[in-house]
C-alpha cells in the first residue's frame, strides 16, 4: 500500500502536473469572474518559467550528487557488484523480447565492466516492477540477460526480482546476498549526466529534470517520514567502510 499511495501522491504533485492542475484552477476562476484566478496563472506562468528554464533542477540535483561523491578508489580485491534497478523499461523489454533500457543504461554497463575487470566479484542485479501496474518482468531478467550476452558467467549472477522501489532494492537484495561485515561490495547507480547550472530553454528538458530533482527531495522526505533514514539530509559517516555504513543506515 506504501508503493502505491506514494506513486499516486507524485502523479499529483510533480512539477508538471501540478503546475497544469494550477493553471486549470486559474482559468477556472477567471471564467467564474473571480480575480484571484488571473494571480494563481500568473503564478503558475512563474512556476513555469523556474522549473523548466531557469537552472533549478539541476542545482538541486547537483547537492544531492556531491553529498555522496563517487569514491576515487575502490578496493583491490571486490566481492560483490550491485546495480540499482531504474535502467530497464519492462514493458518494452517483454513486447520486444529484448532488453531494453532507459537513459539510466550507464549503471548496467558499469557494473559489467566492473564484474570482467573483477571475475573474483559476485554481480548482484536488483530490480523487480518499479511502475504502478506491472507488466509481469522484472527488470532483473533484462539485465541478467544483457550481461549474459556480454559474457558474465551465470555462477556469478545473483538475482533480486522483488524490489519495486529504491528502498526495497537495499532491503531485499541485503536479505538475499546476506554480505559479511569483511567483504567488499560496490554500488553501482547513475549520476545526472549535467553539471552546468546555466539556462534551459528546451521547456520539456527542463521541466523533466526539476522532476527528476522533485523525485529524488521527495524522496528524501518521504524516507525520513516513513522512518528509513534518521536524517532528512544524510551524509556518508567517515571511516573506511563509509559506504557500506551509508547503506546500512539507509535501510535500517
Amino acid at each position: 500500500m506504501t508503493f502505491i499511495f506514494g506513486k499516486l501522491v507524485w502523479a499529483v504533485v510533480q512539477p508538471g502536473n501540478l503546475l497544469l492542475l494550477c493553471l486549470l484552477v486559474g482559468v477556472f476562476l477567471v471564467l467564474r469572474g473571480r480575480r484571484r484566478g488571473e494571480l494563481v496563472v500568473v503564478l503558475a506562468a512563474i512556476g513555469l518559467l523556474l522549473l523548466a528554464v531557469a537552472p533549478v533542477g539541476p542545482a538541486l540535483l547537483l547537492v544531492l550528487e556531491q553529498r555522496f561523491p563517487r569514491p576515487l578508489v575502490l578496493p583491490d580485491r571486490i566481492d560483490g557488484i550491485l546495480v540499482l534497478g531504474g535502467a530497464v523499461d519492462p514493458g518494452l523489454s517483454l513486447t520486444y523480447r529484448e532488453p531494453v533500457f532507459n537513459n539510466s543504461v550507464a549503471r548496467v554497463l558499469a557494473g559489467v565492466a566492473l564484474a570482467r575487470k573483477h571475475p573474483e566479484a559476485k554481480l548482484a542485479l536488483v530490480g523487480g516492477e518499479g511502475e504502478l501496474f506491472p507488466v509481469g518482468f522484472a527488470e532483473a531478467h533484462a539485465m541478467q540477460a544483457f550481461a549474459l550476452d556480454e559474457g558474465i558467467p551465470a555462477t556469478r549472477i545473483i538475482l533480486e526480482e522483488r524490489s519495486r522501489s529504491t528502498h526495497e532494492n537495499a532491503v531485499f537484495a541485503k536479505e538475499l546476498i546476506r554480505p559479511a561485515p569483511d567483504q567488499h561490495w560496490v554500488l553501482v547507480t547513475s549520476a545526472f549526466p549535467r553539471t552546468g547550472l546555466r539556462a534551459n530553454f528546451s521547456l520539456l528538458d527542463g521541466l523533466n529534470t526539476s522532476t527528476t530533482a522533485g523525485k529524488e527531495w521527495a524522496g528524501l522526505v518521504g524516507y525520513r517520514f516513513r522512518g528509513w533514514t534518521r536524517e532528512l539530509f544524510p551524509a556518508p559517516p567517515a571511516g573506511p567502510n563509509r559506504d557500506l555504513q551509508a547503506v546500512e543506515r539507509a535501510i535500517r
